[in-house]
């Protein structure tokens, strides 16, 4: 009887085991999935945000160039030149008619200057009597697609063409996709048409199109070259759709070129197949080369294209992988003594075992309390705001929050935002709560004074807590930022002071140079803002501008105004002035590369400033633009003994210099805000310093 009783305790023991095991083995895999998935979430989230990045600069890309073209189009000479010519009967054109040919010409040539559709661009001139071919540039032709004008060395061949009378019956601007020309280089277009000076009816067909061609490799390819830093192995590709085949675009990182890889849309097992037909996805399927790959894809809004980023799987995952199997190891074993341990708790005894949990029971219990008791101490302790949303009723609030509505917290609990805070503010905080837990990640903002009924400046934070899958609580904390603001705003005003009184003392010192550091401020603010720069960068670039000549105060004020020639001497002591503004001025706490873009201000991109020698590539874009705008001020400017330069004449002579001296993008940003600058003109006249 004794040894029956055993087998039978044995045996459900037993089967509890192996169905233990079972259990604990099936969530062993099910939770490596879900770190695999985790891992692959986390890369398709670090993909798309490279994706995001790189189709907006594409984007951006191709907006402008279609602008540039537009604003020719739109232009009122060559609007009515092409209108004239559409009148003609087919007879010799007039003197008139060659002038204005001519100054339509040199208009296109301008403008694919400024825009980059000229291949020339920077290079040394070649003689007019020279056809040099060229990739990139700009044409007119009339509805009937018969040239017009186009820039020196380009010629428009039948693809380009037969585009342009597309564009000219449709009425609408087009992009002329990649192309190989005649000399096998790959090009993209852009059309905008051109309509009569005087239209009669919204829906008058064009006379005529203008259409630009650019170098893919010049400005287009780059931007898919750049490799992110996810990844050895990341590549970003460019996609179209031609017939049943889908063709990669832009070089690829095996050295194939452009337009010379297609692959057959039915392979739709490959990733670039997949991308095409789901754009916006996320895959893990082999490539054309078949190495497996993670990719995501991206369509764009201007054309017909889809951008790919993928990585190399196996190098993405290797870590994933360890970890994977480091965990699957560790948690099987883990497993295993857990197992083993319950086989000699039972064999020990249910009693011993069961007050033994008992005994662990309570002390977690009590544990738990103590930790709870903190943390409550912890939270009524805070000043700042503490409170937990439920959906819309409050689920917990310390006492800094019961203290502001006037009412004990404990009674607040269940009750809703809008009885406790009233409705105005009640509505804030719930949209924040809400985006906070739909997004599952941290949402903040800043409440100003008076906003909601609510005093001072209040920054309010939601972070979603996932104590469990069903969980809907968020918790929010409010911040009275009042001081903080008021201390910030009182530095940035005193900063501002220290700048117009080291501005004054330079004015003072070098009569000459009166007001010289406040129009470069704006002339520099003026150009940051025609190139985009951010509102951060514009305020260290002004702030520069305001300094640059703060170190002038060490140098002999005779030195200063001395009308005659400087000797090397003189010079030297001269061009010590920018040292001695870094070395005033290296004890203050800027915001922004200030002193970096004063240590430049002087540089040239030959490389024959001062006081480093820097050139191009090292110089920082905020020098070249003060560069740029102390220059242009010096020379417009006038003195007392001299009447200052012309605007226009000054413009001429920064442009002589642009690529030697001067950023050309930075001179041509120039050359468009002072036209819509004209009281520029007044700093020519003498005495214009003093008013």
């Amino acid at each position: 009887m004794k040894t029956v009783s055993l087998r039978s305790g044995w045996f459900p023991a037993l089967l509890g085991l192996i169905g233990l095991s079972i259990v604990g083995g099936w969530a062993i895999h099910a939770y490596v999935e879900k770190e695999k998935s985790r891992d692959l979430q986390a890369w398709e989230t670090l993909l798309g945000v490279v994706a995001d990045g790189r189709v907006q600069s594409v984007g951006q890309w191709v907006d402008s160039q279609s602008q540039v073209l537009k604003e020719l189009a739109e232009n009122a000479s060559v609007r009515f030149y092409v209108t004239q010519l559409a009148a003609s009967t087919g007879t010799e054109p007039s003197s008139s008619d060659a002038a204005q040919l001519g100054y339509l010409r040199n208009l296109l040539e301008s403008t694919a200057g400024r825009g980059g559709f000229s291949v020339a661009t920077g290079q040394a001139k070649i003689p007019a009597n020279i056809d040099l071919a060229s990739d990139s540039g700009i044409v007119i032709v009339d509805a009937a697609g018969k040239k017009v004008a186009e820039t020196a060395g380009f010629r428009i061949n039948k693809t380009l063409e037969s585009s342009l009378l597309q564009a000219i019956k449709q009425g609408k601007p087009a992009i002329q996709d990649f192309f190989e020309n005649e000399r096998g280089e790959v090009v993209v277009g852009f059309i905008v048409p051109i309509y009569p000076v005087a239209m009669t009816d919204s829906g008058q067909q064009a006379i005529g199109a203008i259409a630009g061609v650019k170098r893919a490799r010049d400005e287009l390819f780059p931007l898919f070259s750049r490799r992110s830093t996810l990844s050895g192995s990341g590549e970003a590709v460019l996609l179209r759709k031609e017939g049943e085949f889908v063709d990669i675009v832009s070089p690829m990182a095996d050295g194939t070129g452009p337009l010379r890889k297609r692959i057959p849309v039915a392979n739709g097992g490959l990733a670039e197949i997949q991308a095409w037909s789901n754009p916006g996805s996320f895959v893990m399927a082999a490539d054309h080369g078949g190495r497996d790959v993670l990719a995501v894809s991206r369509g764009f809004r201007q054309a017909p294209w889809v951008l790919i980023e993928k990585v190399d799987a196996l190098e993405a995952m290797r870590e994933s992988d360890g970890h994977q199997r480091f965990l699957l190891t560790s948690l099987t074993l883990a497993a295993l003594v857990i197992a083993a341990c319950l086989g000699v708790a039972w064999w020990h005894g249910a009693t011993v075992k069961e007050r033994s949990a008992a005994q662990a029971l309570r002390e977690k219990a009590d544990e738990l309390e103590n930790q709870s008791a903190l943390l409550q101490g912890v939270m009524d302790g805070s000043p700042d705001l503490l409170f937990i949303m439920e959906g819309e009723r409050l689920w917990f609030c310390n006492k800094a929050f019961g203290a502001m509505v006037g009412e004990p917290s404990d009674n607040l609990r269940g009750k809703t935002l809008s009885s406790v805070m009233g409705p105005a503010a009640a509505k804030i905080v719930e949209a924040l709560v809400a985006e906070s837990f739909a997004a599952s990640m941290p949402v903040s903002r800043m409440i100003e004074d008076g906003q909601a009924g609510m005093s001072g400046s209040q920054y309010f934070t939601a972070v979603p807590i996932h104590i469990s899958r069903e969980s809907g609580l968020v918790l929010c904390l409010c911040r009275d930022m009042s001081a903080e603001r008021a201390e910030q705003s009182k530095r940035q005003g005193l900063m501002k002071h220290l700048v117009g009184v080291l501005s004054s003392i330079v004015d003072l010192h070098d009569p000459y140079c009166a007001g010289h550091s406040m129009r470069t401020a704006q002339v520099a603010a003026a150009l940051a803002r025609e190139l985009g720069l951010d509102e951060g960068t514009q305020a260290a670039l002004e702030m520069a501008a305001r300094l640059a000549n703060v170190g002038k105060i060490f140098l002999p004020r005779e030195l200063l105004t001395k009308t005659e020639a400087l000797n090397p001497a003189e010079q030297a002591l001269v061009h010590s002035h920018v040292q001695r503004t870094l070395d005033l001025l290296k004890g203050i706490d800027f915001e922004g590369g200030v002193l970096e873009i004063i240590a430049q201000k002087s540089e040239h991109m030959d490389g024959s400033g001062y006081p480093a020698g820097l050139s191009d590539g090292q110089l920082l874009l905020e020098s070249r633009i003060l560069a740029v705008a102390n220059a242009f001020v010096a020379m417009v400017s006038a003195r007392a003994y001299r009447a200052g330069v012309p605007v226009q004449e000054t413009l001429d002579k920064l442009l002589g210099d642009a690529g030697k001296k001067y950023d050309r993008h930075v001179v041509a940003a120039l050359f468009h805000v002072a036209e819509n600058r004209p009281e520029w003109i007044s700093w020519s006249a003498p005495g214009a310093d003093d008013k």
